[in-house]
């Protein structure tokens, strides 16, 4: 991790340099101060052959002996000083006895002073017994072959020198090193600092934290780098703040509707799933996201379906119709997205209502066909006889259109009763909303049923308050609700029968109930009493005239005005209808 990060490669790369510059400096002042002082001895050493040759030519006018003299002076200056007559005696020595040396015609650097006028050799001296820098010149420089003066510097002393000179330049070499180190790392640290600063904002953007920001006061490269990224990560912000605003709307909408929608990738993969998707399936829509369409539901044939359309997309013009695991109808459409080639949005619809719905259409048309023919029936059939046997029985003919108009005059209640229906479906009827008190409705209505009333010689009360308060109401639509439950109770009660028609003030409403003491209404049958054509006997009710359809439309009168119908009732002991209306209309 670390040898592969910025600073590393920087750091080594700049250590590196400085050890490769610092190294070839370090070599070059080695050998710049080594021949600074060799040269310094060769001077030394030539200045001491001429402070010889001066001493010699000295002593030799004088008539003083050369020896003692050059031992004096070999002693003051430190260096081995030796002169070698013609013969390679040795004439004078600042270090040894010149009776116990040998001839030195032999030695090399007195062979090169004898032919070439200079003579240098290094090697090891037998005579003091240690490796020694010898330089040979001629006494006489115009007489080679004479007297050679030859001075000698031990080689140790040379060596501490540069030994010396190693070892400093050594320890600068390291000093350097190490302040550059310090250096380096200090300045490559300061580079590379904001440098991190901006991959671990990066990384931090790529994660999901976009309100990461890079703080960097610098104004140069990496201060526009970092700059730059902090306004990439504004934008970003941005733009995903408004993505995910865009997808929790449709998330709501989507999880809102009553349909189920999935959208599909190419491997059937589910990459959406609304709430609807879960009640459909019995499954938790948040978790089948991400996971395969036939892992996730397992259905056979919405599968089928849906693998079908991913072949030939043409299929998804069509739909299907399954059964849900919770036993509800669906129908099934598919239908490509396009900005992901390949996939599909699968919409699901739960279609028991409308079933349900097409099932009652099914049966209003049967229970209207049946209501239409009966009446029909009866009507043809006399009118034919009618027409085809001249009866001379004037009261059997008379007869015979009793029997006609009665039919006439159901068929003319059921058509009005149906369009009465229709018009309170298409909520036509609210026209006329104004204040009226209750009784006034309610003593219209026993007014207009009087005769019927007086014929099965029912008693009829009314309870009513005096101080019942008005309600806003469309008079004439809840005359007919009354009316028609008054027409009922009149109707399927024994003569001499009693009914009541009370009001009652309950808190913010008013409840009209209807009450007899007639056949009663079985258990059983009181869920569906309020359906269309629903009759609890059928034969009894259509010889009293009833369309099947007075309850009904009580119920829908009744809801068109914010109100609520319901009854109570036992078999032989008469029903209570309850109407509820709200004092002040919202």
């Amino acid at each position: 991790m670390f040898k592969n990060s910025l600073f590393a490669k920087l750091f080594f790369t700049y250590l590196i340099l400085i050890i490769i510059s610092l190294t070839a400096l370090s070599f070059i002042a080695i050998n710049l101060f080594t021949r600074t002082y060799l040269e310094e001895v060769n001077q030394h050493l030539n200045n001491t052959v001429q402070l010889v040759r001066a001493l010699k030519n000295n002593t030799t006018e004088k008539g003083q002996p050369i020896d003692a003299q050059i031992k004096g002076l070999g002693k003051t200056i430190q260096t081995r000083i030796t002169i070698i007559d013609k013969d390679g005696k040795i004439l004078a020595d600042s270090d040894s006895d010149i009776l116990a040396m040998e001839n030195h015609n032999n030695r090399p650097e007195v062979i090169d002073a004898r032919q070439t006028g200079a003579g240098q050799s290094t090697r090891f001296s037998h005579t003091v017994s240690i490796d020694m820098l010898y330089f040979a010149h001629p006494l006489n420089p115009a007489d080679p072959a004479g007297e050679i003066i030859r001075v000698a510097l031990p080689l140790h002393r040379i060596n501490i020198v540069t030994h010396q000179i190693y070892r400093t330049v050594g320890i600068i070499f390291l000093i350097l090193v190490i302040m550059a180190v310090l250096m380096g790392f200090w300045i490559i640290r300061k580079i590379v600092r904001p440098v991190k600063l901006i991959v671990r904002t990066a990384e931090s953007i790529s994660r999901g934290d976009l309100s990461a920001r890079v703080k960097t006061a610098s104004k140069d490269e990496v201060g526009q780098l970092a700059q730059t990224i902090n306004l990439m990560g504004g934008e970003l912000q941005k733009r995903f703040s408004e993505i995910s605003r865009e997808k929790a709307t449709l998330n709501i909408v989507l999880s809102s509707v009553r349909e189920g929608v999935i959208a599909v990738d190419a491997n059937q993969k589910i990459i959406f799933a609304n709430t609807a998707v879960g009640h459909l399936f019995n499954v938790e829509a948040g978790q089948i996201v991400d996971k395969y369409l036939w892992e996730a539901i397992r259905d056979n044939n919405l599968i089928g379906y849906v693998k079908a359309c991913l072949a030939n997309p043409a299929v998804a013009l069509a739909h299907k119709d399954i059964t849900s695991p919770v036993n509800k109808p669906l129908r099934i459409y598919c239908q490509p997205i396009k900005a992901t080639p390949g996939s599909f949005l699968v919409v699901i619809y739960d279609i028991s209502e409308s079933m349900k719905y097409e099932q009652l259409r099914k049966d209003f048309v049967a229970n209207v066909s049946h209501e239409l023919r009966t009446p029909l029936t009866f009507i043809k059939g006399y009118a034919e006889t009618l027409r085809e046997h001249n009866l001379g029985d004037k009261a059997q003919t008379l007869e015979f259109l009793d029997i006609i108009d009665k039919n006439v005059r159901q068929l003319t209640n059921l058509v009005e009763d149906l369009l009465e229906l229709s018009r309170l479906e298409s909520r036509a009827g609210i026209a006329r909303i104004r204040p009226i008190k209750p009784a006034k409705i309610i003593d219209d209505v026993v007014s207009y049923f009087q005769p019927a009333i007086e014929k099965k010689q029912h008693a009829v009360t009314k309870n009513i308050p005096a101080d019942c308060p008005e309600i806003s109401t469309d008079p004439d639509m809840l005359a007919k609700a009354v009316g028609n439950l008054l027409d009922n109770a009149i109707k399927y009660t024994s003569e001499n029968g009693r009914i009541e028609i009370s009001v009652i003030r309950q808190s913010n409403e008013i409840e009209i109930t209807v009450r007899d003491n007639g056949i009663g209404i079985p258990a059983e049958d009181i869920p569906r009493l309020f359906e269309r054509f629903y009759r609890v006997d059928k034969s009894r009710s259509r010889e009293m005239g009833g369309t099947g359809l007075g309850l009904s439309i009580v119920k829908h009168i009744i809801q068109t005005l914010k109100g609520e119908v319901t009854v109570t009732s036992q078999p032989n002991q008469g029903s209570a209808f309850v109407i509820k209306l709200p004092l002040i209309r919202e």
